[in-house]
């Protein structure tokens, strides 16, 4: 018995059952009493066997439902048989001027409102309503001409009758909806506890991400450092070459990790939006890198076709448009072994503020089931199990993707045909910030391009990006269309393919050209063309184009020698941060710019130089011992004199989880630097941060330019 009670009555086995089988337990002692009731008041003991036989058909629907577990279709029987049937019986056949039948109709309408779903109850509730009110109106002359015929001793029948429906339904219902709210109630503790320690545990995973994120940064910005400086050396080209292949691989190795940190920090399914003006170009150059060196041991080209007139300064979360861009590019990758992949980026005007950025990756993989679409986006999984293709894995994030553009109030969808490709599309709304786009050429009259690329393909690829520019441009088939067009026209660049350098060689050899002769090439080739002063790395398009024509010098395009750049000999520069290496990187590359540069391994280090010395520009770490950056920073503000109210701090750090650079803008930051740090952007920050009159440009040997 004590087993049978304990199935019945143990919420850990099943919480619905829990709360039928207590209900069913009241209504049943609730009969019982009814039974008894009807022996009373009514002569006839039919009444006392009907109500005794819903009495059994209660513990009959529960033990049923104990059975099958089909509660609602047990729950919905009796409060069929007991107010379309039980209660009308009993009305119209044994009232006899005791009507009070309408309070026990409120007790069964109970029943069903604290069992059944709300839709359900309300349909069945407001059925036995009607049913019901149409009784009573049916039966009301008859219940009228008894009520006149009334004995005295029927009327006071009838008021006990009516004190006791009262207090028995009174106390059945009462405990039941008591139980329901308390079980209510102590699933909302339970849920409010369960809460709380989801919190906890996302509190805990996000501290275990930026430490995981710092750990991750402090050794490559070693690395980082230490090859940006190596590549500022005058070294052999094939040297060069591979440095520039670590570069990239590093960098792409810290783009996969904020992906998958950002992945999982998107587990519990809500996104939550940083929004600050990013640069377009910046964004999209970090995807391309990323996916060139991810690709470079498959046998897929990668194209990519920008149109060069998006605004390059846009307002938006730029963590959660990599995001989107990585995520789907990975799923292009993953499921295409042979052919190729395109990258598309267009733009819609919306109005004089805002655009909706359209992105097409177009790709000529395995394709997508027709039953797999329509639960493409709601999970982060789908199977592409198939004897044909033999692969099977998951598309990673495209559920997370749909988030995010749903956030952002964009669309994302796909069209795709099963063993032969698919194209993702997603658009998303972003305000632009200004009217500058993310490339452009100062004047394409004055270029004129002569192109010898690898194959059909890609010379016209090449040829579209030019035509888009307006830039006059010819092809050469072979060494001998090269030596013609040469003859005949002047060029101001001659585009290369590396893998067609035997074939114009000679060519190039004995002819000494004005033109700058640019070489295409793969991420992971070495340059053979001897006369070439830049490297285009592909995939070719308009920002890589566009930076050459501009004479910048970029991780695409680069100059076969690095030139120089400024030196600031006045400038005192403090640096800090608790981990040596990270201070001998950072201080071999501003001691290239000949700057004074001092090194603190703590915040009260930090505080103790600045007391000593003449500081321009600081740059402070975040994750140190005893004082991190921002409370270092706050000491720093609250120092004596107003220059440090005024001095420049940027937070160097490892932390890039999502928001961190709002949270160190809100505390005070000049500028947030992330880990690795390199040459460029060491660059950048010394330009914008240090006074002008510290800047003194340098004139290079070799002809080579002030910068």
């Amino acid at each position: 018995m004590r087993k049978l009670l304990a199935s019945l009555y143990n919420k850990e086995n099943n919480e619905e059952l829990y709360v039928f089988n207590v209900t069913h337990t009241i209504c049943i002692i609730g009969m019982i009493v009814i039974c008894a009731i009807a022996g009373f008041f009514f002569e006839d003991h039919r009444a006392v066997y009907l109500s005794f036989g819903i009495c059994v058909l209660f513990f009959l629907t529960m033990a049923e439902a104990n059975r099958t577990l089909k509660i609602k279709r047990c729950v919905i029987i009796m409060s069929v048989v007991f107010n379309f049937i039980y209660l009308p019986e009993i009305f119209f056949y044994f009232d006899r001027n005791i009507s009070v039948i309408p309070v026990y109709f409120l007790f069964g309408v109970t029943y069903s409102v604290i069992m059944l779903d709300s839709k359900t109850a309300l349909l069945l509730g407001g059925l036995e309503a009607i049913y019901y009110s149409a009784l009573l109106f049916f039966a009301n002359g008859m219940m009228s001409s008894r009520l006149t015929d009334a004995t005295e001793h029927d009327v006071r029948l009838s008021f006990v009758a009516a004190i006791v429906s009262v207090i028995v339904v009174g106390l059945c219902a009462g405990a039941s909806i008591r139980f329901r709210f308390s079980f209510f109630r102590k699933a909302q503790e339970e849920a409010e506890r369960m809460k709380a320690e989801a919190m906890d545990a996302y509190i805990a995973k996000d501290m275990f991400l930026i430490n995981m994120s710092h750990e991750i940064r402090t050794p490559m910005n070693a690395i980082v450092g230490t090859v940006d400086l190596l590549l500022d050396q005058d070294v052999d080209e094939h040297v060069s070459e591979s440095v520039y292949n670590i570069l990239n691989s590093c960098n792409a190795l810290l783009s996969i990790t904020d992906e998958l940190m950002d992945l999982s920090r998107s587990e519990n399914g809500e996104v939550e939006l940083f929004v600050s003006t990013y640069d377009l170009s910046d964004l999209l150059m970090e995807v391309i890198n990323m996916m060139t060196v991810r690709l470079t041991e498959s046998n897929l080209d990668f194209f990519v076709e920008i149109n060069h007139s998006i605004p390059r300064f846009l307002y938006g979360d730029s963590s959660k448009m990599r995001q989107l861009f990585v995520n789907i590019l990975n799923n292009a990758v993953k499921f295409t072994h042979t052919g190729k992949i395109i990258l598309r980026v267009d733009y819609r005007l919306i109005d004089n503020e805002s655009i909706e950025l359209i992105v097409d990756v177009e790709d000529t993989g395995i394709g997508i089931r027709k039953e797999d679409m329509a639960t493409l986006f709601t999970r982060n999984e789908y199977d592409t199990t198939d004897d044909d293709t033999n692969i099977d894995g998951s598309g990673m994030g495209l559920s997370i993707c749909s988030q995010i553009v749903k956030e952002m109030h964009g669309d994302i969808s796909v069209k795709s045909e099963f063993q032969t490709g698919s194209v993702f599309t997603f658009k998303v709304p972003q305000r632009f910030t200004s009217m500058d786009t993310v490339a452009g050429v100062p004047d394409p009259r004055t270029f004129r391009i002569l192109v010898f690329e690898k194959n059909e393909e890609y010379t016209k690829h090449v040829m579209k990006i030019l035509e888009g520019f307006g830039i006059d441009a010819d092809i050469a088939h072979n060494s001998q269309d090269i030596e013609r067009l040469m003859n005949i026209n002047t060029y101001t660049h001659v585009f290369i393919s590396n893998e067609r350098f035997d074939e114009c060689e000679k060519v190039l050899n004995n002819r000494l050209v004005s033109e700058t002769i640019v070489a295409f090439l793969d991420i992971d080739d070495n340059i053979q063309i001897t006369k070439a002063t830049n490297v285009l790395t592909r995939p070719i398009h308009v920002l890589n184009i566009a930076s050459l024509l501009r004479n910048e010098t970029n991780s695409y395009v680069r100059e076969v020698s690095r030139k120089g750049g400024f030196e600031c000999p006045h400038a005192s520069i403090l640096v800090v941060d608790d981990n040596y290496t990270n201070l001998n990187v950072a201080s071999a590359i501003l001691s290239k710019y000949k700057a004074n540069v001092l090194t603190a391994l703590s915040g009260k280090d930090c505080l103790r130089i600045l007391n000593d010395n003449e500081v321009d520009l600081v740059f402070l770490d975040y994750m140190m011992p005893e004082m991190n950056g921002i409370d270092t920073l706050e000491h720093i503000r609250k120092l004596p004199g107003n220059k440090y109210t005024a001095m420049p701090v940027i937070a160097l750090t490892a932390n890039v989880i999502s928001g961190a650079r709002e949270m160190f803008l809100e505390a005070g930051f000049d500028d947030f630097m992330a880990k690795p740090v390199s040459i460029d952007r060491m660059e950048k920050a010394l330009r914008k941060y240090l006074p002008k009159e510290l800047i003194v440009p340098v004139s290079l040997l070799d002809g080579d330019r002030i910068q």
